[in-house]
């Protein structure tokens, strides 16, 4: 791994620098994962929640919300800093999930078009009819009584390209039965979360803010939509990254938003950074009432997710208590070794640390009825689409534009397969990514 290449990004700052040469000396071994831990995953988030804390006190947030599961991490580093300097803001750590959310704002949905703005309808990896309608919990009963009603009779585990699927989308928008249910459905889901989420002071007369990995900023949207009236303050949310640019001042990015995404977003994987703010508990799926309150249900976590989320939170939580306040340090300093880290180690991965952390499980759907590593080897021929000329054709012709696995880390898959030169594979991805995003932000500006 490229140990001498983070020890020259972390040298602009003394104290991360010491801090992480310390870390890993407590982690000895020739372990890749923790040495990319301790030299990437720590450092950034260190710098991320630092600013995040700072930023809380000089807007007078008295209350930070750490969302399950990617705050998981984040709030364990934002209670060690706030004992160092004696920061007054309560951290507290808010179970809940896209799909919990969403269930939930099913309630609050009347017509087709209502849930397709919840994000009933939308694309991901897994496009099958099952995943579709599981993203609301519906059993299998209730599945094929809604195939009924569209006379749907295929596969319901077949994986639909775009055209199928929005064509299938279509047919489920008539259907009043799936409507009404999805709204029956959500009933139970809102009562839960609101009384959950009181229970957790969110209605409380406290100034707070929400703080995520970021991307899209859909969860605190979702959650405002569900709390409405409820919350007595404007809900803000802090957020390491934001893809597009968000209406008004509640969403506070980190490293990069709407406006500059183009620059950093080509040689970023945020699948990647949210398997670094893993947590040891599944993702929440409902709400039960016990003695002690409203309690999180949690769907299975694996074993081996468990031990990996344990173990880099172990090191992470080292780092920060090892590391100085860096009340004196340069924010854009900071933010610059963030940014170089990262893109050192998303951009150009070693086969080593490709194969170790590419090995994360991850899905990219609220259901999480499927789960992959993030990067895989491939053969030539599947990772060919991914050269600019080649992927162009395929786009144009409706074709598969990735590669037959691998999909959640692209650099990742590129250092692991037998492809060469690999600058042409990573420039292709990085290029794609760039005018993708500099279309959407064209498009969203007019």
């Amino acid at each position: 791994m490229k140990i001498k290449k983070y020890q020259n990004i972390l040298k602009k700052s003394e104290n991360l620098s010491r801090t992480a040469l310390k870390t890993s000396g407590l982690f000895k071994g020739s372990d890749v994962f923790s040495f990319v831990t301790a030299y990437v995953t720590a450092p950034a988030l260190y710098c991320y929640v630092r600013q995040v804390l700072k930023s809380a006190k000089e807007q007078n947030i008295k209350r930070i919300y750490f969302l399950a599961r990617d705050g998981y991490i984040m709030k364990k580093i934002a209670e060690i800093i706030c004992k160092k300097q004696n920061i007054d803001i309560d951290c507290r750590y808010l179970y809940c999930s896209r799909y919990v959310l969403k269930n939930a704002l099913y309630y609050l949905c009347d017509t087709a078009e209502d849930f397709e703005k919840a994000g009933f309808f939308g694309r991901c990896a897994g496009q099958s009819p099952v995943n579709t309608l599981c993203r609301a919990g519906l059993p299998e009963e209730t599945r094929q009584a809604i195939y009924k009603d569209i006379g749907f009779i295929a596969d319901e585990n077949e994986i639909m390209g775009n055209g199928r699927f929005a064509l299938f989308c279509d047919s489920l928008k008539k259907s009043e039965l799936l409507l009404a249910t999805l709204k029956n459905c959500g009933k139970k889901a809102y009562d839960d979360i609101t009384a959950y989420f009181e229970e957790q002071g969110l209605f409380e007369d406290i100034p707070f803010a929400l703080c995520d990995t970021g991307w899209l900023g859909s969860i605190q949207s979702a959650l405002t939509d569900i709390c409405k009236d409820k919350v007595k303050n404007n809900i803000s949310g802090f957020y390491f990254g934001l893809f597009r640019g968000l209406d008004g001042d509640s969403f506070i990015p980190y490293l990069f938003s709407g406006e500059d995404a183009h620059k950093t977003v080509p040689r970023f994987c945020n699948n990647l950074f949210e398997c670094f703010c893993a947590a040891p508990h599944g993702m929440t799926i409902g709400y039960q009432n016990s003695e002690k309150g409203y309690q999180p249900i949690f769907k299975e976590q694996s074993k081996a997710m468990k031990e990996l989320a344990e173990k880099q939170a172990k090191i992470i939580t080292t780092f920060a208590e090892n590391a100085d306040t860096l009340v004196t340090e340069d924010d854009k300093t900071l933010k610059e070794i963030t940014r170089k880290l990262l893109i050192s180690l998303m951009y150009k991965p070693d086969k080593d640390e490709a194969e170790i952390i590419g090995s994360f499980p991850f899905c990219d759907d609220a259901t999480e009825l499927y789960v992959t590593p993030l990067a895989e080897k491939c053969d030539k021929k599947s990772l060919k689409r991914l050269l600019f000329p080649v992927r162009m054709l395929n786009k144009m012709k409706g074709r598969n534009i990735y590669p037959d696995k691998g999909v959640y880390w692209l650099y990742g898959t590129i250092a692991l397969s037998d492809v060469k030169p690999k600058v042409f594979y990573r420039m292709s991805v990085r290029m794609w990514e760039k005018l993708r995003l500099l279309k959407e932000k064209r498009n969203i500006c007019h």
